[in-house]
């Protein structure tokens, strides 16, 4: 089992699905790292996450700050991140909780909920 890993350490994530492009390009790779003091603080005074203050806009808000590579994009927005197909966000969910607390820490799959 592995524990958390420092911000500055990165993990590939292959997308179930993919990301498509305008052109239609599909991409399936992307690249997390762990959540900072920073990211929480950011998602807490955005007017965004303020006006709506609910888990699907903090998911969102914190996988486009975590999410530091979809395809080839270097600067990933929350339209971009909820532009993804469920199974996707499922698993950039999964990668990131698992670098930010820990393998030992992931929360048990339970087939009867949304995503597993």
């Amino acid at each position: 089992m592995t524990g958390p890993k420092p911000t500055s350490y990165r993990e590939k994530v292959v997308l179930p699905v993919g990301w498509e492009e305008p052109d239609g390009t599909l991409y399936r790779e992307a690249e997390v790292r762990a959540v900072t003091g920073g990211d929480e603080l950011w998602i807490g005074m955005s007017q965004q996450y303020a006006r709506h203050p609910n888990d699907l806009v903090y998911k969102t808000l914190l996988l486009s700050r975590t999410v530091t590579k979809l395809g080839p994009r270097t600067s990933i927005t929350p339209a971009e991140i909820s532009s993804l197909h469920a199974l996707d966000v499922r698993a950039l969910e999964y990668a990131v909780y698992k670098l930010t607390y820990g393998e030992e820490n992931l929360p048990p799959e339970d087939p009867a909920s949304p995503g597993g």
